[in-house]
């Protein structure tokens, strides 16, 4: 399997898989061929649960948005993946332990990582199933975590950026309940907000990046799939970044206190209810 990351070509082969107490599996040894690999066979014998598995091993996720105890066979209390991959002439043991009653454990070749994301990037999927309906059926959050998980596989910046603006939105609504109690504490609620802009920010932009990279492959396969027929019709996905930097900004040399809470920024005495910069990223 050949793919593309900025520009640059990379081969990818998954070797093997092994699984231990996963879903309906008791102990699964698998070996992988370089090309297509296709599973058949009867419906609720554990194929889509062979996939899983492997997106597993790439994502620390579920497609399913299923969790940990929920993948682990019935009656036992955990459960172990094993994947070798084979990457741009490095070979990769991917180990995964799920447990009911504590977090999951990952390892990089028998060496534990602290965080998750630090498997992003090694084992790069693709991967399609009825779930991903969704991102056309239900809202722009399902949409936006759809690019999060993309572009957090491929662009280590971006993950980091994202990392850090979920880390300082908990944080300023930890400071939001205390100001309730200590009013002098809102002195110190700017300093937040420009590190939200500054990270929101940088998020929205690469976000629309992304989109007009996939813009290019969309129009293509688009004119393929008609034979071209569609003169004049041109096959575009669009972002909306809501709320930016610069409208915080222009707020307050006018003089106004912005807080951004919830859903809205309320903009001083105006009250002039906009989407907020939390509301373009988080959805």
């Amino acid at each position: 399997m050949w793919y593309h990351i900025t520009g640059k070509k990379s081969k990818l082969k998954i070797e093997s898989l092994k699984l231990k107490n996963f879903r309906n599996y008791d102990l699964l040894n698998l070996k992988f061929d370089g090309g297509a690999n296709i599973f058949y066979g009867d419906n609720a014998q554990g194929k889509t649960n062979i996939l899983e598995a492997v997106y597993l091993c790439g994502t620390t996720k579920s497609h399913r948005g299923s969790k940990d105890r929920d993948m682990i066979r019935f009656e036992q209390e955990e459960s172990h993946i094993e994947a070798v991959v084979r990457k741009n002439q490095m070979s990769y043991q991917i180990d995964i332990h799920l447990k009911k009653n504590s977090p999951k454990g990952i390892a990089i070749n028998k060496i534990p990582i602290r965080k998750a994301s630090e498997l992003f990037g090694i084992v790069n999927i693709v991967f399609f199933s009825p779930e991903d309906l969704n991102i056309i059926k239900n809202g722009p959050s399902e949409r936006r975590r759809f690019i999060d998980l993309e572009l957090s596989q491929l662009d280590k910046i971006y993950l980091k950026n994202l990392a850090n603006y979920n880390r300082i939105v908990n944080q300023r609504n930890h400071l939001l309940k205390e100001i309730s109690y200590q009013k002098d504490l809102i002195s110190t609620l700017e300093i937040w907000d420009m590190q939200l802009v500054k990270y929101g920010t940088a998020i929205i932009e690469r976000r629309k990046i992304f989109i007009e990279e996939i813009n290019k492959i969309v129009s293509s396969i688009h004119k393929k799939l008609t034979g071209d027929e569609e003169k004049g019709f041109d096959f575009d996905i669009e972002v909306d970044g809501g709320i930016d930097g610069q409208t915080i900004s222009q707020a307050k040399e006018a003089g106004a206190n912005v807080f951004v809470a919830g859903s809205y920024v309320f903009n001083g005495d105006v009250n002039e209810r906009v989407q907020t910069l939390r509301d373009a990223v988080n959805g």
